[in-house]
C-alpha cells in the first residue's frame, strides 16, 4: 500500500514540474508593443531607399499600411503656426471624398467625375480659403482643382500640377510637372521625425508671395510645420500661409 502512495506522489510532482516549465508559445499578442512595426516604419524600403508616401499622410487618417492610392473618408483638422514667432496658428481642416458634377480638369484617370477632398481654413488677413485636391493626372501627388478666397475669387485649376507628393520618392528626389506655372516639388527629408515629410514646393520662378514654401506633414495629424524657403521674406510681413 505505501508503494503504491509513493508512486502516485512520484506522478503527480512529475505532472507538476512538467507544467511549470512548459512555455507557451508567443503569438502575436504576446509581443510587446514596442516590437511591433506599424504601417509607417514599413513605409520606407530600405534596398531600394524609397519610401510611400500615401494619401492618408495629407489628410491625417489612419493609414492601413497598403500601397496604394485612394481618397478615404476624412474629417480631420490640423494645426501649423507662423514658423518665427510661434504665433498665427491657422487650423487646417479636410473633409470628404466628395464628387465634382463633371470633370473640366486635364485629369484623365477619373473619368466624368472628380473625387476630391475638400480643404477649408481662415486667417485674419486672407479671410476664408476653400480649396479642392484630388489625385493628379500622373498619380504622384496631390493637386489643387479648386480655390475660393477674397482676394481671387473662386478659380478652377486644370489638374496638372502637384501640391503634395505621393507614391513612392527618394531623398532630394525633384520633379518638375507642366500645369500653367510648372510647379517643382523636391524631398527635404523624406523620413524624419515622428516618420514626418518634409518637403519643398515651388511654382513658377518662385519670387512671388507664397511661391516658395517648405510644408511638413505628419503621420496622423496632417499638415504640421511651414516655412518660407526665403526667410526673410512673407513670414516677417505677416502675410498669411497658403
Amino acid at each position: 500500500m505505501k508503494k503504491n502512495n509513493f508512486i502516485v506522489l512520484v506522478l503527480v510532482c512529475a505532472l507538476f514540474l512538467n507544467a511549470c516549465n512548459t512555455k507557451q508559445k508567443p503569438t502575436n499578442n504576446d509581443v510587446p508593443s514596442t516590437e511591433k512595426k506599424d504601417s509607417w516604419d514599413k513605409a520606407y524600403n530600405s534596398a531600394t531607399k524609397e519610401r510611400f508616401i500615401p494619401v492618408e499622410l495629407f489628410t491625417g487618417v489612419k493609414w492601413d499600411g497598403k500601397h496604394v492610392l485612394t481618397l478615404k473618408e476624412a474629417a480631420t483638422s490640423a494645426t501649423s503656426c507662423d514658423p518665427i514667432t510661434g504665433k498665427r496658428c491657422t487650423t487646417y481642416t479636410i473633409t470628404g471624398p466628395f464628387k465634382t458634377a463633371v470633370n473640366n480638369t486635364k485629369i484623365e484617370w477619373a473619368g466624368n467625375e472628380i473625387s476630391y477632398y475638400r480643404r477649408t481654413y481662415s486667417t485674419s488677413r486672407g479671410g476664408d480659403v476653400e480649396s479642392f485636391f484630388t489625385i493628379n493626372n500622373s498619380k504622384d501627388g496631390l493637386v489643387r482643382i479648386y480655390d475660393k478666397r477674397k482676394k481671387w475669387g473662386a478659380r478652377p485649376y486644370d489638374g496638372l500640377g502637384s501640391k503634395f507628393p505621393l507614391g513612392n520618392w527618394k531623398q532630394g528626389e525633384v520633379r518638375v510637372y507642366p500645369s500653367r506655372r510648372p510647379t517643382r516639388i523636391e524631398i527635404i527629408e523624406l523620413d524624419g521625425p515622428n516618420h514626418s515629410l518634409t518637403f519643398r514646393w515651388t511654382i513658377g520662378e518662385g519670387t512671388g508671395r507664397n511661391s516658395d514654401n517648405i510644408y511638413t506633414f505628419t503621420p496622423d495629424k496632417g499638415f504640421t510645420n511651414f516655412s518660407y524657403y526665403n526667410d526673410d521674406s512673407d513670414s516677417k510681413n505677416g502675410k498669411p500661409l497658403k
